[in-house]
C-alpha cells in the first residue's frame, strides 16, 4: 500500500490551493505522457507530486477529472495565443482568417506529444454543481465561432450557421494533423496551409480572387 510522501527539508507544510493544484497538473501529466492515461493510477500522481492521495481527491474526483482539467489548461493557452494572432492581423477579415489558420498549424508542431497525451484518451468534463453556471467554451470551435460571428456582423462572412460550421472545420484540422504527424509524406506544411486557407476561405464565402492571394 503507498505510504504518505515524506516532507522534504525546508518544503513548507502547506501550500496556497492553486499552487498545489498545479503541482497536480503537472505530475498528472508527467505521469500520464510516462506511463499512458490508461495505466495511469491515482497513486502514481500522488506519488509525483509529493502528496498524500487523500491530498489529491480534494482537488480532482478521479484521474479523469485531473485529465480534463489539463485538456481545459492546454486548449485555454491555444486559444490565446490564436486570438492575439488574430487581433494584430489587422482589419481584413481574410487576413483575420488566415492569421487564426496560421497560428493553429504553428501550434501544433510543438506540443505534438501534449496532445497526444492529452486527446487520445476521451473524457468527459464533470457537470457544474447543480445550480452553478457553465463556464463559457475556451476551445479552438469557440474561438473560431467568435471570428465567424463577428465576420458576419461586419459583412465579411456569408455563413449562416457559424457554430456549426466552426465545428466542422475544426474537426477537419483535428483529422488532418493526426494524418500528418504520422504520415512522412503529407508533412508538407506550406502546401497544407494554402489548402486549409482556401477551405476556410471558402467555407465562409470569400471569393477565390481573394483566397488565391500569396
Amino acid at each position: 500500500m503507498p505510504t504518505t510522501p515524506a516532507r522534504r527539508r525546508g518544503q513548507p507544510r502547506t501550500k496556497p490551493e492553486a499552487e498545489r493544484r498545479r503541482d497536480l497538473l503537472d505530475a498528472g501529466l508527467a505521469v500520464f505522457t510516462r506511463r499512458g492515461v490508461g495505466a495511469a493510477t491515482v497513486d502514481d500522481i500522488a506519488s509525483e507530486a509529493g502528496v498524500a492521495k487523500g491530498t489529491f481527491y480534494l482537488y480532482f474526483s478521479s484521474k479523469e477529472h485531473l485529465l480534463a482539467a489539463l485538456q481545459r489548461d492546454f486548449e485555454e493557452t491555444l486559444v490565446a495565443r490564436v486570438d492575439a494572432a488574430v487581433a494584430t492581423a489587422g482589419q481584413d477579415w481574410a487576413d483575420r482568417l488566415d492569421a487564426w489558420v496560421r497560428a493553429v498549424f504553428a501550434d501544433h508542431p510543438t506540443s505534438r506529444q501534449l496532445h497526444d497525451v492529452l486527446y487520445h484518451h476521451a473524457v468527459d468534463s464533470p457537470a457544474p454543481p447543480s445550480g452553478a453556471p457553465a463556464d463559457p467554451p475556451h476551445d479552438l470551435v469557440a474561438s473560431l465561432t467568435r471570428l465567424l460571428t463577428a465576420g458576419i456582423a461586419a459583412g465579411a462572412y456569408d455563413v449562416e450557421e457559424p457554430e456549426l460550421t466552426a465545428l466542422l472545420l475544426c474537426s477537419a484540422l483535428h483529422r488532418t494533423f493526426d494524418r500528418v504527424w504520422h504520415r512522412a509524406d503529407l508533412d508538407d506544411t506550406p502546401r497544407l496551409v494554402t489548402a486549409v486557407d482556401r477551405l476556410f476561405h471558402r467555407a465562409v464565402g470569400i471569393p477565390e480572387t481573394v483566397a488565391g492571394r500569396t
